[in-house]
């Protein structure tokens, strides 16, 4: 090594306890810290001890040297002194900063816990990393934050060396410059070697016991607590500190991107997307590029200008009018149709450019990329990188690109999701659940008014109507049901008054009382009535007798007759239930009903999925005594608006069929029931379209126009109907009635049925009826059909997976 001056000594030369520059001076730190390089020397010795081909004589060389410089063995208060002494430091010096990384480490020597170096490598000079004070500034921490973490870190090496706890603080200083020659930020981040560094006690030190020691250690945030249990004046820091820094811009930037994107505002606000655009500036170096990002165009559950609040692309801003078939043909389609990173060299050079390039070259971008935003398998956005110098950006910078696209996914997915739940919110709020295939007609609306109040417009909701659709209508019934139920309450009620009688005449001989008799009778005179006829009242009646004046006197005629025990216990038992009455024949009612309604309600949903994925409809049904439902199929329901005939065709066939299966299970179902009700089946056909309105005060669909209003007339009243000039109900179990207006309708579903026939669904002759004139309704007709039970059809249905087939089929020929 030459032995001229190498290391870089500052001009200006300050004592460090008094220059206010040194952010950590005396009377800020609390600790004394003084410069000497005596530990040097121990340094020396230790290599030739423990590392035997170590040059020895070399070491011990140097030894002697810094000993016969007395001026640098001792306390060194003056950064002049090394100046005088210059070539010895850096003889002194050269072991710690080898001669083949001079030109390129970034490396100093400091007081111990000050930032002020006196000898530096020639490119840390260059940077100023630890020049010109303004620590706080290049550190991003406030002078407060930065005392703290220095005493805790000086607190750290006290308790490792005079009371062997470690408790050390790993969290590294990381100083932030701007680049000359950019003007974008550059990130370092500091290690510090403290082996050079000796702590001294200057008075005897303090016991502490373990205990007290994680007391501290545990309050690590309370350093006056730290200062009275272990005052700074007791102890001195003497030597030097050796400060690395290795430069991590990249890897601060992306921390500093992923920290930024998880800020919900970070990709919908223009201040946020500036910061993204500046920090991608610095990961790649280049202060002119432009960024951009906007969710998929083809998301149409948000094809609204209020869901492109997160566009900011290149091209694929908030207020343009892009349409997707506006990007075919362009530098965007295999992005988001194959998930092709695309990079473009020179727009300029591009042969046959699209309208979409021509918008780029507009804006002055001639290099690009393009990258697909994925989330959990699916595209779900693109992002841009764009810069007016060609090929700035190219292949080498997808492998940067790679490490950040995933942080872009997740703040667009998590800011779609945002949308997503500000639209379910109004949906819940103005509607209700909300069937799939009308789903997005609902977003839509929902994402309209949100602009509207962002706007502070007028904060109604638009009107949900679909015109021109087709209606299916479906009924199965409990014949009966009212009757069985009163029949069930009648029993009930009956058995209870024999019980609550049986209590009487077991207590009556130990009580010979008239009142019991009068008792008595009433019992028996309720029985009578309701025998002949249960009137509407008739149960409140009797169970406010017998609650009040029968069960009342329940224990006070155990006491005096112990002997009407069982009988007051089987009443008691037989009214264990949560409603305090006998309850066995409704429950049975009610079992069966549940059983009946459950069996047609999961068989229908089950092949209605099915036939959602034969064409999209909107479909609904309710539950009474049995189950009723909806249907609607038409264009105007459809994002795309793609509709056929044969899609309506098939779907009243594959209705047909249901309605013939549903009854056989039902009918195979009835010797389990406890109550063997039987159901009857209704289907009513309207062959003209409709319109259908959301009624937001109902919460759901009905029919909209004057025109309409007789079909939804024929559905409430129809099911009741009487075959004409007979008394006759229209609906019969074992057979289905479809209920039409036109001979065109009836001609098609006796096309309908001749296949039903031949497959096994339907015997005997299908009936031709007319119904009775109805409030309102005049003119209905009846095509009504037996249903074949047999064990056995031409295709035998289990799970219902070949009714759409045959249906489709069917429909197609």
């Amino acid at each position: 090594m030459s032995k001229t001056h190498r290391g870089s000594f500052h001009e200006t030369v300050v004592s460090i306890t008094n220059n206010d520059d040194i952010i950590l001076s005396a009377d800020k730190f609390p600790f004394k810290a003084t410069l000497s390089l005596s530990p040097l020397i121990a340094y020396w010795e230790n290599k030739i001890e423990k590392e035997p081909g170590i040059n020895a004589k070399h070491m011990a060389d140097l030894a002697d040297l810094l000993r016969r410089t007395p001026a640098l063995m001792g306390s060194i208060q003056d950064l002049a002194l090394l100046k005088e002494y210059a070539e010895t430091v850096d003889i002194l010096m050269e072991d710690i900063f080898p001669n083949a990384l001079w030109e390129n480490d970034l490396r100093a020597a400091s007081v111990p816990f000050h930032f002020q170096s006196f000898y530096a490598t020639p490119k840390l000079e260059e940077l100023q990393l630890l020049e010109g004070g303004n620590y706080t500034e290049k550190l991003n921490l406030d002078l407060k934050t930065l005392l703290f973490r220095q005493t805790l870190s000086a607190y750290t090496i006290i308790l490792d060396k005079f009371y062997n706890a470690n408790f050390f603080i790993d969290e590294p200083f990381i100083f932030t410059i701007k680049d000359k020659l950019t003007g974008l930020p550059r990130h370092y981040k500091l290690d510090i070697d403290l082996k050079f560094m000796e702590v001294q006690a200057k008075t005897k030190i303090k016991e502490l016991k373990p205990q007290e020691i994680n007391f501290l250690i545990n309050r690590y945030n309370d350093l006056d607590l730290w200062m009275l249990k272990l005052p700074p004046d007791n102890f001195e820091f003497t030597g030097f500190a050796i400060y690395d820094f290795t430069e991590v811009t990249n890897e601060e930037t992306i921390s500093s991107l992923r920290y930024d994107l998880l800020d919900k505002d970070t990709v919908s606000t223009r201040e946020g997307f500036l910061g993204l655009q500046q920090k991608l500036q610095v990961l790649f170096g280049l202060p002119g590029i432009q960024l951009g990002f906007a969710s998929c165009p083809a998301l149409h559950e948000f094809d609204t200008s209020y869901a492109r609040k997160i566009w900011n692309g290149l091209i694929m801003t908030s207020g343009c009018d892009l349409k997707l078939a506006d990007l075919h043909g362009s530098i965007y389609e295999p992005v988001m149709q194959k998930g092709h990173t695309i990079v473009v060299e020179d727009l300029h050079v591009f042969p046959n450019p699209s309208k979409i390039e021509r918008q780029l070259l507009d804006q002055g971008i001639r290099n690009l990329i393009i990258a697909p935003l994925e989330y959990e398998g699916r595209i779900i956005g693109l992002m841009e990188l764009g810069s007016p110098i060609p090929g700035e950006l190219n292949a080498l910078s997808t492998i940067k690109l790679k490490e950040i696209l995933p942080l872009f996914a997740l703040a667009i997915n998590r800011s779609l999701d945002e949308l997503r739940s500000s639209v379910q919110t109004i949906i819940k709020e103005k509607f209700t659940a909300i069937h799939p295939v009308v789903e997005w007609r609902f977003t839509q609306a929902a994402t309209n008014l949100l602009e509207r109040m962002e706007r502070n417009s007028s904060p109604e909701i638009e009107p949900i109507i679909f015109q021109d659709i087709y209606p299916l209508y479906g009924a199965f019934d409990v014949r009966g049901s009212a009757i069985e139920r009163n029949l069930a309450i009648q029993g009930d009620v009956l058995e209870q008054l024999v019980l609550a009688k049986e209590v009487l005449l077991a207590v009556k001989d130990a009580l010979p009382l008239p009142i019991l008799d009068e008792l008595i009778y009433k019992v028996d005179k309720y029985s009578l009535n309701i025998v002949n006829e249960l009137s509407s009242g008739d149960e409140g009646t009797i169970l406010d007798f017998l609650r009040n004046e029968i069960e009342a006197l329940f224990d006070h005629f155990l006491k005096k007759n112990p002997g009407s025990q069982p009988a007051i216990s089987a009443y008691r038992s037989a009214i264990n239930n949560p409603y305090r009455v006998v309850y066995n024949k409704r429950r049975a009612y009610e079992e069966s009903l549940f059983m009946i309604n459950e069996t047609i309600s999961s068989f229908l949903e089950r092949e209605e999925e099915k036939a959602q994925q034969i064409f999209p409809h909107y479909f609904e049904k309710y539950k009474t005594d049995g189950l009723e439902y909806n249907i609607y199929i038409g264009s105007s329901l459809l994002h795309d608006g793609s509709f056929e005939q044969i899609y309506l065709k098939n779907m009243r066939l594959w209705q047909l069929m249901l309605t013939c299966e549903i009854a056989r299970r039902i009918h195979k179902l009835r010797p389990s029931l406890k109550l063997p009700l039987e159901i009857t089946q209704l289907v009513l056909v309207h062959n003209e379209p409709i319109s259908i309105r959301f009624r937001q005060d109902e919460k759901k669909f009905d029919v909209d126009g004057a025109n309409n209003i007789r079909y939804e007339i024929i559905k409430k009243r129809v099911e009741k109907a009487a075959v004409r000039h007979t008394e006759e109900r229209l609906t019969q179990p074992g057979k289905v009635a479809i209920v039409y207006t036109q001979q065109k309708e009836a001609l098609e579903y006796e096309r309908y049925l001749e296949f039903l026939k031949s497959e096994g669904y339907i015997e005997g002759d299908v009936e031709h009826l007319e119904i009775e004139e109805l409030q309102g309704v005049q003119g209905l007709k009846a095509l009504r059909f037996s249903i074949n039970f047999k064990e056995q059809l031409r295709h035998d249905i289990d799970a219902g997976d070949e009714l759409l087939e045959i249906a489709k089929s069917a429909s197609l020929n």
